[in-house]
């Protein structure tokens, strides 16, 4: 972990004197660019991408999927144009892009998934409370270290937003997985009974695997004050009761109104790629959401 955050420093360093990048005879729309992405996001994000070049004659992409932390590495030392990234940046890229006055990327919010925990439908597990999930993922004695948990590795964007939870640390024994997709394939195999992943990852193992389910998670209702238990859905996380949402950011390397930003602008406000984060079970960043609430008979 140290290494890790000696190499940032670095990186930062390295980076502190960026300037805006311009192709000669690039626009919004035709360039070219190396666009990387948060391994946990291939299914959702990769189409948008080959999609946007097959629309725009002259829009060649290179895109590669990596973990989170290393996608973010390669943005900072700008040997990528933009990244597209399932979290906000880490306590100590904030604090080092701070402290080497150094500009937080333009960024444009492409929609909010969640995280979630997945079981198998046959699971006696059924609801957790945060208090709970909290003192786990901290290592603290608690029924939860009964089970046997797959946790993606610690690059990746789903590991950073347990160690949130966690409160810095992550101390809860699990088997390691390479991200939420293959922790879902743990549990589906019984090797694991509660996997790690992103809303949208279960929602497209459900469609094929109706053995998998999600716990719901007991939270305090700001209103009443009573405790209630909420299933992760589009519709929670729009009215703020899920407790652990997930942005997905798309960061640009530059400010410059250049091809990058025309890909990153147009996935993240264009009704086409909007409509596919709506379809896979999560909240678009720039749509308007109007729930429904069904009359009651």
């Amino acid at each position: 972990m140290r290494n890790s955050f000696l190499a940032l420093w670095f990186i930062l360093i390295v980076v502190g004197c960026r300037q805006d990048q311009q192709q000669e005879g690039e626009t919004l729309f035709r360039g070219s660019a190396r666009i990387v992405c948060d391994q946990e996001l291939v299914s959702l994000i990769l189409p948008q991408l080959d999609s946007f070049a097959l629309q725009h004659e002259g829009a060649h992409i290179e895109h590669d999927t990596l973990p989170a932390l290393d996608a973010m590495q390669q943005l900072l030392t700008g040997r990528a144009r933009a990244a597209i990234i399932a979290r906000d940046y880490l306590p100590e890229e904030d604090s080092l892009l701070r402290a080497y006055a150094i500009k937080k990327h333009r960024r444009f919010l492409i929609a909010t998934d969640a995280l979630v925990f997945v079981v198998s439908a046959k699971s006696s597990l059924d609801t957790i409370s945060e208090d709970i999930v909290r003192s786990a993922l901290q290592g603290q004695r608690s029924w939860p270290l009964q089970y046997r948990w797959a946790i993606p590795d610690r690059r990746s964007s789903l590991s950073a937003h347990l160690r949130m939870i966690a409160g810095g640390v992550l101390r809860l024994p699990a088997v390691q997985a390479s991200t939420g997709e293959h922790a879902i394939t743990l549990v589906e195999k019984g090797r694991a009974d509660v996997a790690v992943a992103l809303l949208s990852q279960y929602l497209h193992f459900k469609a094929y695997n109706p053995s998998l389910r999600t716990l719901r998670i007991v939270v305090r209702d700001t209103g009443t004050g009573d405790r209630i238990a909420v299933s992760p859905h589009a519709a929670t996380v729009v009215k703020g009761t899920y407790p652990y949402c997930v942005p997905i950011y798309g960061y640009l390397l530059d400010t410059a109104r250049n091809f990058p930003y025309g890909v990153i602008a147009s996935i993240a406000q264009e009704s086409r790629p909007q409509r596919a984060m709506l379809n896979a079970g999560i909240v678009p960043g720039y749509a308007k959401i109007h729930l429904v609430v069904p009359d009651e008979q």
